[in-house]
């Protein structure tokens, strides 16, 4: 079995786009097109040392992410024992976790390209648009599902799926898993030992 090596920059998607038009597939895999096109001139400026690069890859990220929907989605129905403190806490927490664990695998970047394959209205505010991302380094062809959302005129990435596998339910189980073992403590803690190192 080959391994797969997920490309950098389908993990975070870093163009923000006014979307006040009618959401079709084609505004969907713009979207798409334009977001690895932005990632791809931030990590390969040869100009921005890797801090710089960093800060702009986190801010842009937030910026482009239903981040707070994800957050949601991560934690799932454990948020319902939760005080409003602890929520406030949790939000607070995981967009800092999320910005990281995207600029943490910059340096793992190789260049690739992108190819759209097609796309899937699946609601009025939802369009599944189907690309591959093809690695010239590696050698190899990965699929790449993007769960793109129209919120308050944005347009949002809430999830990808890579070779099948979603990457919110994988955080959400890891979550789930944690909560379980070690409370709403642990999962804090979780978070701040990411942070921290990173």
């Amino acid at each position: 079995m080959r391994k797969i090596v997920i490309p950098f920059f389908i993990l975070f998607f870093l163009n923000y786009i006014q979307a006040s038009w009618s959401f079709e597939k084609l505004d969907a895999e713009k979207f798409v097109i334009d977001t690895t096109s932005r990632a791809k001139s931030i990590i390969l400026d040869k100009n921005k040392n890797l801090k710089d690069k960093k800060y702009l890859v986190e801010n842009l990220a937030i910026e482009v992410v239903d981040v707070d929907g994800l957050g949601r989605f991560c934690i799932g129905n454990n948020i319902n024992s939760l005080n409003e403190k602890q929520k406030i806490l949790y939000k607070k927490k995981f967009r800092v976790f999320f910005s990281k664990n995207i600029s943490s695998r910059l340096q793992s970047y190789s260049d690739q390209d992108i190819q759209i394959i097609g796309s899937e209205k699946r609601s009025k505010n939802y369009v599944l648009v189907k690309s591959k991302i093809i690695s010239k380094k590696e050698k190899q062809e990965i699929r790449i599902d993007w769960r793109v959302f129209l919120v308050n005129d944005k347009l949002l990435i809430r999830d990808l799926v890579v070779e099948g596998l979603s990457l919110a339910k994988t955080q959400r189980e890891e979550f789930s898993s944690v909560f379980a073992n070690k409370g709403f403590d642990g999962l804090i803690s979780l978070l701040d030992s990411f942070i921290e190192k990173n």
